[in-house]
């Protein structure tokens, strides 16, 4: 409640003067707001404070007393508020009371004393005004059964300090089990290491490691990681892994890497890892890896790729993958190197007159006949189109696998153009290829002009 609040209120001014006691008890402990108490003093005033020095007559003097403790009291908290008042002249009206001070907490001064107070609020000019203000400590001076010392507030303001101690162990307590539960039940994997000049130590693992190895924790405790890693991560895998924690020269660095796991069960894993430089001191290094499994978006990618590479109604690599090959180098050129090039036949003749699912067996049985009979690299390139290409071959037995294609497809009834290239090739295979097109092309106009001559004659 503010000030205008109580002065404004349609009260009684007994009931005033309790409110504008409690006000400046909390201007003054909670808020150290000491303006607000200078507000409502009267210029006629007799102060005494807590302690046995504080006396002074006189709002102006009081006041510049009270400015001095502008930003020197503790925040404190008050309860247990009671007050009697009493009136004693005309428009004069005196408050006693009693409450408790205590500090907050967060100030990190631990004391709880219970208070007595004394006000006197007169009305000068319809406004109330304080004109004596009395503060006191019933601990200040030794209780009956105190012998030589004040022990009866010494003990209060202990029993205060231990309250806000287990007050605060169970906030800790709170904070480590919430922790606790959520370093055991989030889904990725954690481990800490301390590594020094003669290797790694396991320190900490959370329960997810175990599980996803399929071991118990007294089983991931004995492995070996005394590189960083376990012997279950693949061994191709292993020095990339161990390069990536070397790399943590200072705390605060990190590094990641992805590398597969092998679980109890044999299953591979694939996993997406930060290692991080948390801290050193005289032991050593403390290292945090956090782990996430990325074994599905692995396989939707292969799956992805496979759908981008690969040819879904004969199942051969497809024109994008012929490409990447070339591009990545994929393609061993230190050898003779053999392409060729088919072209269907009279495809469009069968779709037209039988069918497209007629033609489409078609490329299949062709396909089917490629991949049985020439053993390399088998590309779908286009709807009727293939393109072959053999590493390490040669002459001879590119010239010997054409045979033998030819001969089986006859004998299917299978009409097809082949053109074909076979020589070093070490500056690109493209040239190459172009060159096999081109044989394809005049083999396949060959055909056609023979069928038509042969139309003709008929």
């Amino acid at each position: 409640m503010t000030l205008a609040d109580i002065t404004e209120a349609k009260q009684s001014k007994a009931q005033m003067a309790k409110e504008l006691t409690s006000y400046m008890l909390h201007k003054h402990y909670c808020e150290n707001d000491m303006a607000s108490v200078i507000e409502l003093l009267d210029d006629e005033l007799n102060w005494f404070g807590a302690a046995e020095h504080e006396y002074a007559l006189g709002g102006a003097k009081v006041a510049s007393i009270f400015r001095e403790f502008e930003g020197k009291v503790p925040k404190c908290i008050l309860s247990d508020e009671h007050y009697d008042v009493l009136e004693i002249a005309p428009d004069a009206w005196l408050c006693t009371g009693m409450l408790w001070v205590e500090t907050d907490p967060s100030t990190g001064v631990f004391l709880r004393v219970h208070q007595r107070v004394a006000t006197i609020f007169r009305w000068k000019d319809g406004k109330p005004k304080c004109c004596h203000l009395h503060l006191s400590n019933p601990y200040q001076e030794m209780t009956a059964q105190d012998v030589g010392f004040p022990t009866g507030m010494a003990k209060q303001s202990h029993d205060y300090l231990m309250e806000q101690i287990e007050d605060q162990k169970k906030q800790i307590k709170a904070q480590t089990e919430e922790l606790s539960s959520i370093y055991n039940t989030v889904p990725c994997y954690i481990i800490r290491l301390l590594k020094t000049d003669a290797g790694c130590r396991l320190l900490t693992f959370n329960k997810a490691l175990a599980e996803v190895l399929e071991l118990s924790e007294e089983e991931v405790r004995s492995l070996d990681w005394s590189h960083g890693i376990s012997e279950l991560v693949d061994k191709s895998d292993r020095q990339r892994l161990i390069d990536s924690i070397e790399k943590l020269k200072r705390p605060g660095d990190q590094s990641s890497v992805d590398y597969r796991l092998h679980r109890r069960s044999g299953k591979l894993l694939y996993l997406s890892c930060t290692n991080s430089f948390i801290s050193e001191d005289e032991n050593g290094r403390i290292i945090q890896r956090i782990a996430f499994d990325i074994s599905k978006r692995i396989e939707l990618e292969h799956i992805l790729t496979q759908m981008s590479f690969e040819d879904s109604l004969t199942g051969l690599l497809n024109r994008n993958r012929m490409n990447y090959d070339i591009k990545n180098g994929d393609i061993d050129l230190s050898g003779m190197v053999g392409v060729v090039c088919i072209d269907i036949n009279g495809l469009k003749a069968v779709n037209d007159t039988r069918g497209h699912q007629a033609g489409d067996e078609l490329i299949k049985n062709t396909a089917s006949h490629i991949v049985n009979t020439l053993k390399g690299r088998a590309y779908r390139a286009g709807g009727d189109e293939f393109i072959i290409i053999k590493e390490r071959t040669s002459e001879e037995s590119l010239r010997e696998e054409l045979e033998r294609l030819m001969m089986l497809m006859s004998r299917e009834g299978i009409n097809i153009a082949i053109g074909s290239a076979c020589r070093h090739c070490t500056d690109g295979i493209e040239e190459l290829i172009n060159e096999a097109d081109k044989a394809m092309y005049r083999n396949k106009a060959e055909f056609y002009s023979r069928t038509e001559n042969d139309r003709r004659r008929r």
